[in-house]
Parts: structure tokens; C-alpha cells; sequence
């Protein structure tokens, strides 16, 4: 019996464990991306257990599974979470979705980064892939519009212009560019980086932000993070762009006959004789055409643009490895630059305590450089050429000559052009990054970084220009050959503890560093004359002319010594708390100014993290931030302007003979010290309906103190004027943010839309004179700053319309109060010219007679930017909108004037002529005795607009047919930038940065910019 029992007991077991077995089974897969490329270190976790595994370096898993064990979480950092029921299967593929990050996004701040949620001063976030929407070499230029408060302007439409960036206003007369701060290396630009290796931009905007670092801060803090590569195997990126560039718009200028009756015209209004009249007549009655000279300048231009990268890693080792060659072909023949970025960013992994980061990136560009501005140039000469001169004179074979004569230095545009071949720049820039990391060796959450990196910038630039008849009565006698080189050398260290800890409802974050900096210039230019053309001998030793060879040079050195320091409290996540402080010590200043001392502090509240909002389900975050800070602006002072300077050059007379000497250039101040803005900040972030809308405010208001100035002397003195400190400058704004993101299944869209408006004041300039600026040649400057106004306004004469009739000409007079005599205010006027207003009323108009005319600051400017994908489409639009602004459009003194050197606009087809009495246009006449093209509100123009900016359309090939030819994603795609542009400019471009900030909004006829059409692949595997 006991034998028996025993027999059924074994066989009971048995049975168990054979009903068991048949009841596990196993689940493979692979994990990846939407782009199709296998995610390695996904976590695979049976759902409510601690039972799980982790996807391999192919994205591959398996996993055992119980009976009841039917729900799997996937998760991986940076995308959603998938809950999905495996029920019967035993094989599944799952693609991860990134996340939308929203409250727990981690953001980049100096010498750290903290999450979104915690985040106490006002920092904007750009992701790289919207940076590298657009067709451009420039990443400056793709912020423009993606974050409020930020105002990014094109230097011009000439490839490799460059860019300006002004953070919440203009902050000073001086130096208004932020601090670039790319992979911890602060830097004066970003040109070198490549965009399309670019991970994220932050913009630090206020002083809480910017206060750590100091004296560099004032003006707002870009910091770019690039692109780290991730354990798993080598992933290939590869994209590839082509396509055209043209101008659209056309500025409406005379043909031949037009120009030749208003020539004409101009000449007989002044009763002078009517030069070359037999061919004029035989242009006005033959209706000759002439040469257009915009159509003869402006081409199509390609570009093109070529990025392949590898990444992926181990546990011991990351790597980022890739480069980018852009070319871009100007729209003006002889302009354009070729571009290469070669780069390389790796991580060793020691241990999981030590790791060490080498990042490596080398550019190289080579620009032809066509030198467009209001003095000269191929496009404002082309606008100013008479139409009856041909680009080509067959009869000569060579360049036409102009066909007016004298008085004016207009040469042949087409020469110009082809001059331009000989302008080239060309430089080589190295950067070396390396770090070392420490962390929870000694003590767990105390952290040690140490970080050198050296910048190594070499460059030249070469102009040859050959001798040429400009006109039958005018030539260049003697060409000339300018060359310069440069080298430039930086380096930076630096090395911060931080120490990291959560004490139940207590978390502690502190930083704790020191930094120095060094910056190494020299520079030497010569320029040599009468030197024969050859392209392979264009050398100085080949001057006809060795006496009148120039050389000059310079050199600099600066540095800077900091130590910093940040504390980030918070309180069971609901109140947080942060203060920084930084000193900085600067070569530029001497004594007690030598160090400058930078505070900030900052708080936030956590609303929805109370338990009165528990119940309160509309809102997912609602976040109330304040802070304050000062900070300093380095930038806006040069090197040794604390010291007297003396200037040569200068020839003295001493007995009958003369003697070279020098004479006192500027004075020294040894009390010159840091320019130091003080910003304070109020703002409120929030998220509702599952994250999927959020909103940001922010309010500021920012003063900038001991604003250098160069105040002036008495002329008794016999010297330059000395750098003191002396103006203040304010800025206060409102800016804000409005994001929607919806994904429906196969259906994905968001909206995002900002806003910012900035008033700016001069407050004082210690009782020292208006400022003039924007020097607009033969109309000279067109700005003015002075205390109670914004930086850099128009100012000018107003005018009132014209004299149309001899009763409005004749009662224009004014009386003298004391003897009762009447006399003409403007005594050279005629019928046809234009009425000045005489508004302090002396009988005189004269520069005592300007005022106001618009500013160029907006009263509000705002981008809005929208993306959908359905299924494998996709679809970007982006806009652009400044509102509220004026601009002076020099070209108007030309194009508009009433004189016959140069060439008209179509407007003076309707201007005044008896027969024409009613109309807003002046006559033309040769003399111009009424100087009806001085400078004046017909000048300034509304130069609001919105711009479409960035228009792409794509598509992704199925992932079924591309993992069938051995790749993991493959998406077409065509772009368009600055496709539409709605503004009452009569200029090319309303996007106008003028010469600097005392000429913004001044609009020196630079070169367009324009549309932008192109075709490209994407293909990753």
C-alpha cells in the first residue's frame, strides 16, 4: 500500500511540473524608435512585478512568462511608456514614441541642468531637430522667432553674413551680443558648430539665469549641448539637401526712355543745358528699353548640403562621429561660401564613478565676399546706374562705360561683379574640449567636473583691384591688392564640485567652481598698388609702385579669472529656492575695479503640488517664479581703454623741417569699471489637459548701469574723449508662450505660438550730449540717442506734402516778431519740391529742425509654428511677425532724389509737373536747390511684416520596405524658406539689422535675401 501511495505521489509531481512547463512561455521581439532604428537598454517589465529584462544593443529581448503574466511595460528614457497585453503571443515588436517631456523636461543651465518642474529663472528651450528645419549653415539664424524675448536678425542675404542675436532688448550702446556657451566653452559665436549636430539650444534670458556666469551675462546666455552617442551598435545618419536660391522682389526702376525724359526734365527745370540731348531724344522716342541691371545681377543659386554622422557605443565607450559639407552660391554673381564641419564627440566610461569626454570639432570656410553697402558695391551702384549703359560693349569687348559723365563715382556693376572674384576670405578653426567626471566615489551624490578646451582660429581675407575706366572722363589709375591675416587663441579651465541630496521632503543641489580664461589676437594687413593682374602672381613683391606699399598691425590679450557658486533648495517639490554668485576678475580694468560681484536669487512655487489643489484637475502644473539678479557686461569695453593712448601719424614743424610726431588719442580713466545690469523677473508656467497644453508669462524689468561713454572734453584739451561710466539704459517686456501637442494614433500635430513685446529708454546719459548714429553717407547720421527715448530713434526734418501751386509756394513765410518784416522759409523752393515744417518756428529750416520720425525697436513681434504627421507624412509651417516698426530706406536718397546722376524710381513718373499739379511727388531737377533729398520722414518707412519663414513637407517610406533592403529609415522631404512675405516696405528685405545698434533699423541697401527652394533624403540605419 505505502508502495503504491508512494508511486502516485511521484506521479502527482510529475504531473505538476509538466502542467507547469506547458503553462510558461517565451516572448522575443525588438524594440525601436518610430525612425525604425533598434533602441538598446529599453526596460521590458512584466506590469505590478520586478520581474523583467532589457532590450540589447540590436533592441532585441526575451522574456519568460508565466500563466497570468500577460501585461508587459516597455520604458526608455526620453520616450512614452507602452503598457501593451501579450496575451497567446510569443513574439512582439514595439515601436517607442518620444516623449513629450513637459513637466519632468531636464533643461541645461549653467555648469548643470535641472528638470522643467524645478526651474526658477527664465530659461527658453529649442530642440535640434526644429533647429535644423531650415536651409543654412548659420544655427543662430533657425532661432529666430522660436523663442520669445529672443530677436535674431539677418546681417543680410549674402551667404556667411552672419547673424544678430539681441536677448530682451537692446541693453547698451556698446556690446549687446549674448554669451555663447557651447559644450561648457563660453564663446563670442556659434558659427563653428554644425547644425545639424546640435542636440538643444537654451536661452538664459534673465539675471537669476545669467548670474552665474557674471560678468558675461547681462546681454542673456546661449548654451548649445551637441549631439552624444548611446550604447548600442553604430547607427548611420545620413541626410542630403539640394536646391536654388532667388531673389523675387524687384525694386521698380526707369527703363531707358523714363529715364531718359526724367533726365531731360531735370536738366531743362534748372535751366541748364541738356547733355548728350540727341541721343536721349532718340531713347524717349525710339522707347529703347536700356539694360535692367537687377536682372543683369541677380542669378539663380544653388546650394547644396551634405551630413553623414555615426554614433553608438558600449558600457565603456560613447561616440558621436560625423561632418557636413554646405555650399551655398550667392544671388549675386561671385558671392557665395563653401563650408565643412568636421567633428567628433566621445565619452570613456571608466566605471560607473569615473567617465572622461573628449570633444573634437574642426570648420573651415572659404567665402567670396561682395562687399554690398550704401557706399558702394555691385547692387547699390546697380540701382544708381543710368539704364543707357550696356553691362557688355561689344564694340570694345569690354565693360560699358558709363554713360553719364562727372559728378558721381558710379562704376559698372557687371565689373564689379566679376571684381569680386578676387575678394575671398577664407579661415580654419579648431576647438578641443575635454572633461573629466567624478561622481559618488567618496560620498554618494558629491560630484567633481574639470573641463579644458582650446579654440585655435586662423584666418585671412585677399582683395585685388585692377585698374578700370569707370567712364569715358573718369578711371581708377592704379590697382591695388589688400591682404590680412589673423590668429586667434583661446583657452579656458575649469573645474566645480556639486553635491546632490534628498532628505525626505528636503532636496539640496550646490555647485561650487572656479574658471579662467584667456584670449590671444594678432593680426597684420598690408596693401600694395599698381600691381599687375595674374592669377597665379598676385603678390606684393610684384608692385610697380614699392613706395607706396602700407602695413599695419595689432595684437591682444585678455583674461579673465571667476569663481562661482549655486544653491537650489527645495521643499517637498513645492517651494523652491535659488541663489547664485559669481566674482569675476578682468585684465580690461585696473585697482578695486579689477573684480566685479555678481548675486542673483530666485524662488518658485509649486501651486499644484498643494493639497488644496488635489481636487483641481484642469490644471497638470501651475508654477509662480520670481527672481533677481545682477549681472555684468564684459563685452562692452575694449582692452586697455582704461589707459591713455597716443595716436602717429602726425607731422610737426620744427626749424624749416618737418618731423614726424604723435598727439594724444584718448585719455586714461583708471576708475573705469564693469558696465551692470540688474534684472528683476516675475513669471507663471503652466500645463493642463494631460500636458497636452502649456503656457509660460514672463514679466521683466532690467536696468543697465555705469553704461561706458565717451563723453566729451573741451577742444582746449587736445585729446579724444576718455571711456567713463556714465548712461543707464532700461528695458522692461512682457513675453509668452502657448504650446498644444495632440497624437491620435496615427495622427500627430502641434501648435505653438510667442510673443514678445520690449520697450527700451535711455535713462541718462550723465548730462552728456545726444549720441548720433547711423551714418547714411551724403544724408548723414539718421539716428539719435538721448535720455528719455529709445536707443538709436530716426530723427529728421518733417515734411508737408509739396507745393503744388505758386498761393501755397508764396504764403509759406515767416515774420520777424520784432520788426515785422516777412521773408520765405524756404526761399530756393519751386513748385514740385517739398515742404519742410520749420518747427521751432525761426524762418530757417535747418537741423534745429528735426525731430522724431519712428524707431526700429517693434512694438510687439511674435512666431508661430505648426507640425502634423499622419501615418508616414509630415508637414512643418513656421512664422515669423514683427509689428510696429520703422526703417530708414537709404536707397530712397538715390532712387527718389531729384537730381539726374543716377538712375529713378518708377514713382517719378507721377511726379510734379504743371501738367501733374496734384500729386505727392516731387520734381526733378538737376541742382536740387530745395534739397528735397536731405533726410526726412519720406525716408522712414513701416517696415512691419510677417513672413512664412520655413515651409516642409515629408515622407517617410514604410518601415516594412526599408527594413527589407537592410535600412532603418528613409524620409523624402521638400523645404522652402522665406517663402511669402506681406509688408508695405519698398526695400528687399524688412528684416534689417543696420551697421549696429546706433544704426538699427538703418537699411544700407544690403544684400536681399531670398527664397530658399530645396529637396533632400534623410536615411538612417
Amino acid at each position: 500500500m505505502k508502495k503504491m501511495m508512494r508511486v502516485f505521489l511521484v506521479m502527482f509531481l510529475v504531473s505538476l511540473h509538466i502542467n507547469a512547463f506547458g503553462q510558461q512561455r517565451t516572448l522575443t521581439g525588438t524594440v525601436t524608435d518610430e525612425s525604425g532604428l533598434p533602441l538598446p537598454g529599453v526596460t521590458v517589465a512584466v506590469e505590478n512585478t520586478t520581474k523583467g529584462t532589457i532590450t540589447d544593443a540590436n533592441g532585441n529581448y526575451t522574456i519568460d512568462l508565466q500563466e497570468g503574466e500577460n501585461s508587459l511595460v516597455f520604458s526608455f528614457i526620453g520616450f512614452e511608456s507602452q503598457t501593451i497585453d501579450v496575451s497567446g503571443q510569443t513574439s512582439l515588436d514595439v515601436t517607442l514614441k518620444e516623449a513629450v517631456l513637459g513637466i519632468d523636461e531636464v533643461v541645461v543651465v549653467g555648469y548643470g541642468t535641472v528638470k522643467k518642474s524645478d526651474l526658477t529663472g527664465a530659461v527658453g528651450k529649442v530642440g535640434g531637430e526644429e533647429l535644423n528645419a531650415m536651409a543654412t549653415a548659420d544655427p543662430v539664424q533657425n532661432l529666430q522667432g522660436k523663442l520669445a524675448g529672443v530677436n535674431v536678425v539677418s546681417n543680410s542675404g549674402e551667404p556667411g553674413s552672419g547673424t544678430r542675436i539681441r536677448v530682451r532688448g537692446i541693453g547698451t550702446i556698446n556690446n549687446s551680443d549674448p554669451l555663447y556657451v557651447v559644450d561648457g566653452f563660453p564663446m563670442n559665436n556659434m558659427s563653428n558648430v554644425d547644425p545639424s549636430n546640435i542636440e538643444s539650444v537654451e536661452v538664459l534670458k534673465d539675471a537669476s539665469a545669467t548670474a552665474i556666469y557674471g560678468s558675461r551675462g547681462a546681454n542673456g546666455v546661449v548654451l548649445v549641448t551637441t549631439k552624444s552617442g548611446k550604447e548600442g551598435k553604430a547607427r548611420f545618419d545620413v541626410n542630403s539637401y539640394a536646391g536654388v536660391q532667388v531673389i523675387n522682389e524687384r525694386i521698380d526702376m526707369a527703363n531707358g526712355y523714363e529715364f531718359a525724359e526724367l533726365r531731360k526734365e531735370a536738366y531743362e527745370n534748372a535751366g541748364l543745358t541738356v547733355p548728350k540731348v540727341e541721343m536721349l531724344d532718340y531713347v524717349i522716342n525710339n522707347q529703347l528699353e536700356g539694360t535692367d541691371w537687377q536682372e543683369e545681377l541677380f542669378n539663380v543659386a544653388p546650394i547644396q548640403n551634405y551630413s553623414l554622422s555615426v554614433s553608438g557605443g558600449t558600457e565603456s565607450v560613447n561616440y558621436n562621429v560625423g561632418g557636413t559639407y554646405n555650399s551655398q552660391e550667392g544671388t549675386i554673381d561671385n558671392s557665395g561660401i563653401d563650408k565643412l564641419f568636421l567633428y567628433s564627440n566621445t565619452q570613456y566610461n571608466f566605471s560607473e564613478k569615473v567617465s572622461l569626454g573628449a570633444n573634437l570639432s574642426y570648420t573651415f570656410y572659404e567665402k567670396n565676399n561682395n562687399n554690398n553697402n550704401q557706399y558702394g558695391g555691385s547692387l547699390t551702384d546697380g540701382l544708381q546706374m543710368d539704364p543707357l549703359t550696356a553691362a557688355w560693349d561689344d564694340y570694345t569687348n569690354n565693360y560699358g562705360k558709363r554713360f553719364i559723365t562727372g559728378g558721381t563715382t558710379i562704376a559698372n556693376p557687371a565689373r564689379i561683379v566679376d571684381e569680386a572674384e578676387h575678394n575671398t576670405s577664407s579661415a580654419h578653426r579648431l576647438i578641443a574640449n575635454f572633461d573629466l567626471n567624478i561622481k559618488d566615489v567618496f560620498i554618494e551624490g558629491l560630484a567633481f567636473k574639470t573641463m579644458y578646451a582650446a579654440d585655435i582660429h586662423l584666418g585671412k581675407s585677399k582683395a585685388y583691384y585692377p585698374e578700370f575706366y569707370i567712364a569715358p572722363d573718369q578711371k581708377r589709375d592704379k590697382s591695388s591688392l589688400y591682404e590680412q591675416r589673423f590668429e586667434q587663441m583661446d583657452w579656458v579651465w575649469n573645474g566645480y564640485f556639486s553635491y546632490n541630496k534628498d532628505l525626505g521632503t528636503h532636496s539640496v543641489n550646490t555647485t561650487l567652481g572656479a574658471e579662467t580664461q584667456s584670449f590671444n589676437y594678432n593680426a597684420i594687413n598690408a596693401t600694395a598698388f599698381d600691381v599687375p593682374f595674374d592669377e597665379d602672381l598676385m603678390y606684393f613683391d610684384q608692385a610697380q609702385d614699392p613706395e607706396q606699399k602700407t602695413v599695419n598691425g595689432g595684437a591682444g590679450k585678455t583674461t579673465l579669472m571667476s569663481y562661482f557658486a549655486r544653491a537650489n533648495y527645495s521643499f517637498d517639490n513645492r517651494y523652491l529656492l535659488t541663489a547664485t554668485y559669481r566674482a569675476d576678475g578682468s585684465s580690461k580694468f585696473v585697482g578695486d575695479n579689477q573684480w566685479g560681484y555678481f548675486p542673483s536669487f530666485s524662488m518658485g512655487w509649486n501651486v499644484t503640488e498643494e493639497s488644496f489643489m488635489s481636487d483641481v484637475y484642469f490644471f497638470d502644473q501651475l508654477k509662480f517664479r520670481a527672481g533677481w539678479g545682477q549681472v555684468g557686461n564684459e563685452a562692452s569695453v575694449a582692452a586697455n581703454s582704461y589707459l591713455a593712448t597716443m595716436n602717429t601719424g602726425y607731422t610737426y614743424v620744427f626749424g624749416n623741417s618737418p618731423v614726424d610726431g604723435a598727439r594724444a588719442g584718448a585719455l586714461s580713466n583708471p576708475d573705469l569699471k564693469w558696465e551692470v545690469t540688474e534684472q528683476l523677473n516675475v513669471g507663471v508656467d503652466m500645463m493642463f489637459l494631460d500636458q497636452r497644453l502649456s503656457a509660460s508669462i514672463d514679466w521683466f524689468d532690467r536696468d543697465t548701469k555705469d553704461m561706458i561713454l565717451r563723453t566729451p572734453i573741451p577742444y582746449y584739451v587736445g585729446s579724444g574723449r576718455p571711456a567713463r561710466n556714465a548712461g543707464t539704459m532700461n528695458n522692461t517686456g512682457i513675453e509668452a508662450s502657448l504650446t498644444w501637442n495632440e497624437n491620435k494614433e496615427d495622427f500627430q500635430y502641434s501648435i505653438s505660438l510667442n510673443a514678445s513685446s520690449i520697450k527700451n529708454e535711455v535713462t541718462s546719459l550723465a548730462g552728456g550730449e545726444p549720441i548720433s548714429g547711423g551714418n547714411a553717407q551724403k544724408m548723414g547720421s539718421v539716428t539719435r540717442t538721448e535720455e528719455g527715448h529709445e536707443i538709436a530713434y530716426f530723427y529728421g526734418l518733417e515734411t508737408d506734402g509739396i507745393f503744388n501751386n505758386e498761393s501755397e509756394l508764396n504764403n509759406y513765410t515767416w515774420t520777424d516778431p520784432e520788426s515785422g518784416s516777412t521773408k520765405a522759409i524756404q526761399p530756393s523752393a519751386g513748385l514740385g519740391d517739398l515742404k519742410f515744417v520749420d518747427q521751432n518756428n525761426d524762418g530757417v529750416i535747418n537741423e534745429d529742425d528735426r525731430v522724431k520720425l519712428g524707431s526700429a525697436i517693434p512694438d510687439f513681434t511674435a512666431g508661430l509654428n505648426l507640425q502634423m504627421a499622419y501615418k508616414g507624412f509630415d508637414f512643418k509651417a513656421f512664422f515669423y511677425g514683427v509689428f510696429g516698426s520703422e526703417a530708414v530706406n537709404v536707397l530712397k536718397y538715390y532712387t527718389h532724389g531729384s537730381f539726374s546722376q543716377s538712375n529713378y524710381h518708377t514713382d517719378k513718373m507721377n511726379r510734379w509737373t504743371p501738367d501733374n499739379p496734384d500729386t505727392n511727388e516731387p520734381r526733378v531737377i538737376s541742382t536740387d536747390p530745395n534739397q528735397n533729398s536731405r533726410f526726412s520722414d519720406r525716408h522712414v518707412e513701416d517696415n512691419s511684416y510677417i513672413r512664412l519663414r520655413n515651409l516642409q513637407i515629408g515622407y517617410t517610406l514604410d518601415e516594412g520596405f526599408v527594413e527589407s533592403i537592410g535600412l532603418g529609415s528613409v524620409r523624402f522631404y521638400l523645404n522652402g524658406d522665406n517663402l511669402m512675405t506681406i509688408t508695405d516696405y519698398s526695400g528687399y528685405n524688412p528684416e534689417i539689422a543696420g551697421g549696429g545698434d546706433l544704426s538699427n533699423g538703418v537699411d544700407f541697401a544690403t544684400y536681399p535675401m531670398g527664397v530658399t527652394l530645396t529637396g533632400g533624403v534623410n536615411i538612417k540605419f
